[in-house]
């Protein structure tokens, strides 16, 4: 296969979702968004809270059911951690592909590991690809520079070393769509040669290619296992627009919630009840009942009174927005109720 003729896809991390990235670099095109993956782990969601609500120990109002309520969806978080449930299903839904352990019984009876057409592995809350391009496995992993080649002896050795170091691999025996062919024209595609004659980068940028795994950008902008010092000049301006673009920046919430008083908790079966789970800064999770009718400003004095008088920032949905800007509104109006508020200290 001439090199100069294939083309490999590797999306970078921008701030995004690394599940996100890591099945579109498997995929070979930008076919997954994160509203995708979003409605799939929402889905998921529900139908895991309608097995609970239909046991036999009480269904909605057993232990088990209220406290899967109190933890919160188990396929996503508010910074963009999917589970492998979703990854899993969108998989299956697009391409009619399994993506079973690479421990699983009979996996490879019969087969070498060279013989899987991709993997996908997991540390750290960061996911990544490997996929075979052009008769070679490639290091797709979006915090890398470039994609980086992996020998197919190097590829069977080290696997087995990196599952005993606590790694997790799911493989993708085959169904895969056809890679190598180039099918846009934005930064994400390099040539084969290009990457294989060291024209794509310098050297210094090949080196320990594995050394970021496990580290990854959040989809609120911060970063998880890097500092400030340790991001690109690019990634660093994107984190400083994302700050000067920041709704608490431009609506800064009035201190005055500091001293407004704190609704009492309207008893529960109360009409009108609107009820929020909060995740607070020290990651203790609270459930709360309002009224629909008290305003945002007043869920801000729960918060903060929690938080010991401490000014905060609060967001919800997905991907996560800020609630500064509904400060005058109603939690009705806000569309709060039954929401997942995520807290962090301003």
């Amino acid at each position: 296969m001439d090199p100069s003729q294939v083309w490999i896809y590797h999306e970078r991390q921008r701030a995004l979702l690394c599940g996100q990235h890591a099945l579109n670099n498997l995929a070979q095109n930008n076919v997954f968004s994160a509203g995708e993956l979003a409605d799939i782990a929402h889905e998921l969601d529900r139908l895991e809270m309608d097995v609970w609500a239909q046991n036999n120990e009480g269904g909605v109002n057993s232990k088990e059911f209220q406290q899967r309520l109190i933890e919160g969806s188990s396929n996503v978080d508010a910074q963009g951690n999917f589970s492998i449930e979703v990854l899993k299903e969108a998989l299956q839904r697009r391409y009619g592909i399994r993506l079973p352990h690479l421990s699983a019984q009979d996996l490879l009876s019969g087969r070498d590991i060279t013989d899987m057409q991709g993997f996908l592995c997991h540390k750290s809350d960061h996911w990544f690809a490997i996929r075979l391009i052009g008769d070679r496995f490639w290091n797709l992993n979006s915090m890398l520079e470039i994609p980086v080649v992996i020998s197919h002896f190097k590829l069977a050795t080290e696997m087995s070393k990196w599952k005993n170091e606590g790694y997790t691999i799911f493989c993708v025996p085959s169904g895969l769509p056809t890679a190598g062919v180039k099918l846009g024209n934005d930064a994400a595609w390099h040539c084969m040669a290009d990457l294989l004659q060291g024209r794509a980068t310098s050297n210094a940028s090949r080196k320990n290619a594995w050394e970021n795994v496990g580290s990854g950008m959040r989809l609120d902008g911060q970063v998880t296992s890097r500092s400030i010092e340790d991001l690109t000049e690019e990634e660093q301006l994107q984190l400083a627009l994302a700050d000067s673009l920041n709704p608490t920046m431009l609506n800064p919430v009035s201190r005055e919630t500091q001293s407004l008083p704190v609704p009492e908790e309207p008893p529960a079966g109360t009409p009108g009840v609107a009820r929020i789970q909060f995740r607070l800064p020290d990651g203790k999770r609270v459930v709360r009942r309002f009224n629909a009718t008290d305003s945002v400003a007043c869920v801000y004095a729960f918060v903060e009174k929690e938080c010991g008088g401490r000014a905060v920032d609060l967001k919800s949905g997905f991907p996560p927005k800020d609630l500064a800007s509904l400060l005058t509104s109603n939690i009705a109006d806000a569309n709060l109720a039954g929401e997942n508020i995520q807290a962090s200290m301003k």
